[in-house]
């Protein structure tokens, strides 16, 4: 019997078509992947934090048995560390994004008060590292002194409290500056000591005001070598005394080699330096909305008074032009001048004849 022939195969020519679709569709995942983390906003962070702090709250097997580590006290899952300072960790230190926004929320915010006249002698910008803080030394500091004067106290405890509400993890530089007048004292021999002595009396300030961790700050002093302007005028010198708060981004703060204490504490610890922090930022915020609402009478009052002062103007022309009509007619008196002079005209009388 003869053997059916069988037919020759066919060489399928649009077998790429399945590893082109493949490739297509794991290319369109990508992009779709990369477009959701771009449009990553505050709001699911905000979800995420409070999803992992309730994870973190919540009874667990971790928390509620014995566990296998050696040392179960250093566990991220400890409860005593949980839940107070883990909002600032996720916000801070899990989106650029957020640090960015952050950022220049606290600088327009700064400048407001400026504007509105609540601090002065003091400017902000943006650099690549962070948010830069200048405050002009005649400001904060009498001549050749590191003491921080009074004034000098109530400008730094409202740029603190801006910082205190945003950052208070991130790693933060405080750097003096000098003019190039030649220094000689016995507590200052030159000005590199001064310089430092400011930017450490600044941090010592913020640290007992606001419960920021000491190991968060770098102080630094540059005397006169990192000058703005020029040291020949008086102007250029002022400009030159400065000391400058400079908020590293978190990508920057492995260059300061600092540490963060504030996971070692325990929870009660940080709840408490939390509401002391909290309790000065509330006090200096409830002095800046009474200073407003007192520059907002003032300045009520001040509208009054232009327009008593206007009808005042008005009302003083107005007695001037009547009083000068008055004297123009008693100096007409005075000088035998006007009609009142003259001797009436003689009378007729119609039964005279001639």
């Amino acid at each position: 019997m003869a053997k059916k022939k069988k037919h020759p195969e066919h060489v399928n020519l649009e077998r790429w078509l399945i590893s082109y679709a493949d490739f297509i569709t794991l290319l369109f995942a990508t992009f779709v992947v990369l477009y959701a983390l771009s449009q990553t906003d505050i709001n699911a962070f905000k979800s995420l934090e409070d999803s992992i702090k309730q994870a973190f709250a919540a009874p667990s097997l971790i928390q509620g048995s014995q566990s296998i580590m050696p040392d179960s006290s250093n566990s991220i899952f400890n409860k005593e560390q949980a839940d107070s300072m883990i909002a600032p960790l996720m916000m801070e230190y899990m989106s650029q994004k957020y640090e960015d926004q952050s950022m220049l929320d606290m600088e327009h915010e700064i400048n407001q008060e400026v504007r509105n006249g609540d601090i002065d002698g003091v400017e902000t910008s943006m650099t690549d590292r962070g948010l830069v803080i200048r405050l002009q030394g005649n400001y904060l500091f009498k001549s050749a002194s590191a003491e921080l004067t009074p004034a000098a106290k109530v400008k730094l405890e409202k740029v603190g409290a801006v910082i205190a509400k945003k950052f208070i993890l991130h790693n933060i530089r405080v750097e003096g500056h000098t003019d190039n007048q030649p220094l000689h004292t016995a507590m200052f021999p030159s000005n590199w000591e001064l310089s430092s002595a400011r930017s450490s009396s600044i941090i010592r300030f913020f640290i007992s005001q606001f419960s920021f961790m000491p190991s968060i700050f770098t102080a630094v002093g540059f005397a006169d070598t990192r000058p703005l302007e020029g040291n020949n005028s008086a102007g250029g010198k002022a400009k030159n005394r400065r000391v400058e708060i400079l908020i590293l981004k978190n990508r920057f703060k492995s260059d300061e080699s600092a540490t963060n204490d504030i996971m070692k504490m325990s929870k009660e610890d940080q709840e408490a330096m939390q509401k002391k922090r909290i309790a000065a930022i509330n006090r200096i915020q409830a002095l800046l909305k009474t200073s407003a609402k007192v520059t907002a009478e003032d300045k009520k009052a001040e509208e009054s008074a232009a327009v008593l002062n206007q009808e005042y103007n008005k009302e003083v022309e107005r007695l001037s032009r009547e009083t000068q009509a008055l004297d123009n007619q008693n100096k007409s008196k005075l000088t035998g001048q006007g009609e009142w002079l003259r001797p009436p005209a003689k009378k007729v009388s119609p039964n005279t004849t001639n």
